[in-house]
């Protein structure tokens, strides 16, 4: 076969792939889509909220990220329980096959749950701190020491997720939670850039208004507040524009490579479809968190319970990317001085607000970094027979 000849093949099979692949991520994204794939059950649903536990992982080698792990036969005794935070999908835990921070877990022996809230709408504005913290969170946590036999546990949080685990934790005292992982949670809200700095000067001014007028934000109605997934997804989008478009340009240079366009439209599906954020837990994060910023206070009040920072005594682990625009790594640090954990650790790894917790490099920094101190701080399971003790492990 002549060079000329090849050429032309090559150039006739790419251009059909570019055009068959332009046309199929409009009209059949779900081919694309590489989430929510791990095998799991659902041992808990209440309204919109649902608690899965995913299944062990069969023996053998399993590919993360480029590289290869063998699956731990050994497991560890303490679950990991993963929350996400609201206004985007729990299955940003469990994204492709090579990038799904469940199956990382997996294969190096943990037990893992997730916590699921599923998508709130418009009719959901009613939702406050109160619903997720007070009422859904401790019957989640019920549900998996039921379900797993475990008293103890391990929570892992992501951003709003981590926020909701620290909430939680002070308001219920849980002292059966004896690990606390939290990636990118903005705790000092004040130190978040130009909102931060707006918030702190609004502060006294807001409080003065409502002194005198008595036009208080948490007496405004909820609907007000209520963020549609489509305006969120638009907000988050414009924190990086110029990633945005740059990554499209790319999805076009590469539109003829099927396992491109598949991984741009997984991610892409995170940043353009998120459900709603409901009003009522938006109005108390303005007034609360960003304008009085109670967090770095130690108390806040939840429904009719003031929790205590102070209160918490699990260990501790925190991320923050050292190039997260949202989150700043000053805001994610002060996490350290709310708490009163005597093991308490802090890092600084690669990546925007997304890029921390899936990015290229979080497998090898955040994922690695959690998942060798969780193991140190997690008994592993007895083994029950003597073939158990005869497994050899590969070193990870």
């Amino acid at each position: 076969m002549s060079k000329p000849f090849e050429r032309s093949l090559r150039f006739v099979r790419t251009s059909t792939a570019f055009v068959n692949n332009a046309i199929q991520r409009r009209t059949n994204k779900a081919r694309y889509l590489q989430l929510d794939k791990t095998p799991h059950e659902v041992i808990l649903r209440d309204g919109l909220m649902s608690v899965k536990h995913y299944h062990p992982l069969p023996p053998g080698p399993v590919m993360i990220d480029g590289k290869s792990f063998q699956v731990r036969q050994r497991r560890f005794a303490v679950p990991l329980v993963l929350v996400p935070p609201l206004g985007v999908f729990a299955w940003v835990f469990d994204l492709m096959a090579e990038r799904s921070m469940v199956k990382y877990f997996l294969a190096h022996g943990f037990d893992v749950y997730l916590i699921d809230w599923g998508t709130p709408r418009a009719e959901d504005r009613e939702l406050s701190l109160e619903s997720y913290v007070s009422d859904w969170f401790p019957k989640a946590m019920q549900a998996i020491r039921t379900h797993s036999g475990s008293e103890e546990q391990s929570i892992l949080g992501y951003c709003m997720g981590g926020l909701l685990a620290l909430l939680y934790l002070a308001n219920s005292r849980d002292d059966k939670v004896v690990n606390l992982v939290t990636i990118a949670s903005p705790v000092d809200m004040h130190k978040m850039g130009f909102v931060g700095t707006a918030t702190r000067l609004l502060s006294k001014p807001v409080w003065a208004i409502g002194r005198v007028t008595g036009l208080r934000i948490d007496k405004m109605q909820r609907n007000f507040f209520h963020v549609p997934g489509k305006r969120l997804s638009l907000i988050f989008k414009m924190t990086n524009p110029m990633g945005a478009v740059s990554s499209y340009v790319e999805l076009v240079r590469n539109m003829a490579d099927d396992e491109y366009v598949s991984r741009y439209m997984t991610m892409n599906e995170w940043f353009t479809n998120m459900p709603d954020y409901p009003g009522a837990t938006i109005q108390e994060l303005i007034r609360k968190l960003g304008l009085y910023n109670r967090m770095t206070k130690g108390r806040i009040r939840i429904g009719g319970h003031e929790a205590s920072f102070r209160d918490i005594h699990c260990n501790l682990l925190a991320f923050a990317g050292d190039n997260d625009k949202i989150v700043p790594i000053d805001s994610a640090r002060a996490i350290l001085e709310v708490v009163s954990s005597s093991d308490k650790q802090f890092h600084v790894v690669p990546g925007g607000h997304a890029g921390v917790f899936t990015g290229g490099k979080a497998a090898h920094t955040t994922w690695a970094i959690s998942k060798d101190w969780l193991a140190q701080r997690s008994r592993p399971v007895m083994p029950r027979s003597a073939a158990d003790k005869t497994v050899t492990e590969k070193p990870e």
